[in-house]
């Protein structure tokens, strides 16, 4: 691919989706491309590239970020935040809330190991407390992510590199040499389309909302104001939970928000930030 097709491809999804592309392995941006090609009837990537200058610009902008932008995440990453989310702030809050459901957003789902992790995060804590209520929204900006999460059907591959044989015991089923989360599980979380960069808030508060990963791939540009939505969506008390890599400090959401004593990735709306009219 040469530097002006590369531009093209990083600026639109800059535009679409607020990502930053990492552009320094044409051979894999290609890869991804193809694939968007084939799918969406093309014979080759320079074709699709041609396309994407022609009056078919506005029809593939979607399918060529979702094809270059797709974030997954493993099931049961990082078990220690998803220990303390389940032992420690899913009691409290629940405490705080007088019994009544505390709400989990998962801000970016992928395909849906992470709200499904979250979700059988959520089942154990409730074992521990009968009082315990929660319920669990996941939205992501790809069609075809929230499509393929809904079915809540993953490779052997997928459902054993995280989940304990005991987990695949209690939460899923065999199907056609893959894996389906059960019923229950699938009907415990409600799945929206959210562009994270662009939708403003709605009217739901969340007691609690993950976005892990999401930040250190955003275009610096559009950090501030994908935290301030974030940090927007808290009800009052509750917390964000992020992940551990490089870009998901206290300084890459401050003002907004701070973190939280003795807790690690967990992160509270400052009481002292007023957002500009």
């Amino acid at each position: 691919m040469t530097p002006r097709e590369l531009d093209l491809i990083a600026r639109l999804c800059l535009t679409q989706a607020g990502r930053r592309l990492d552009t320094s392995v044409p051979e894999r941006i290609f890869a991804r491309l193809n694939a968007v090609a084939r799918r969406e009837g093309y014979a080759d990537v320079p074709d699709l590239l041609i396309a994407l200058r022609s009056s078919e610009a506005e029809r593939l902008a979607w399918p060529v970020v979702e094809g270059l932008t797709a974030f997954e995440r493993g099931f049961m990453e990082d078990p220690e935040i998803l220990d303390q989310l389940g032992r420690k702030i899913l009691p409290a809050l629940s405490i705080a809330r007088g019994g009544a459901p505390v709400r989990i957003w998962c801000a970016a789902s992928g395909a849906g190991q992470e709200p499904y992790s979250l979700a059988i995060t959520a089942l154990e804590a409730q074992a521990r407390s009968e009082d315990l209520k929660v319920e669990v929204y996941a939205s992501d900006i790809s069609v075809r992510a929230l499509e393929r999460a809904r079915t809540g059907v993953f490779s052997h591959f997928e459902v054993q590199k995280g989940l304990s044989a005991r987990r695949m015991i209690d939460h899923l089923h065999p199907l056609d040499g893959e894996w389906r989360m059960s019923t229950s599980l699938r009907e415990m979380i409600r799945w929206r389309r959210v562009n994270l960069y662009s939708d403003s808030p709605g009217p739901t508060r969340f007691d609690v909302v993950v976005c892990r990963g999401i930040l250190p791939l955003t275009a610096p540009q559009m950090r501030p104001g994908l935290t301030l939505n974030l940090a927007q969506s808290l009800a009052p008390g509750g917390v964000l939970v992020l992940g551990r890599d490089e870009g998901e400090s206290e300084a890459d959401v401050a003002p907004a928000l701070q973190a939280l004593a003795g807790m690690k990735a967990v992160f509270a709306r400052n009481p002292a930030f007023r957002a500009a009219a």
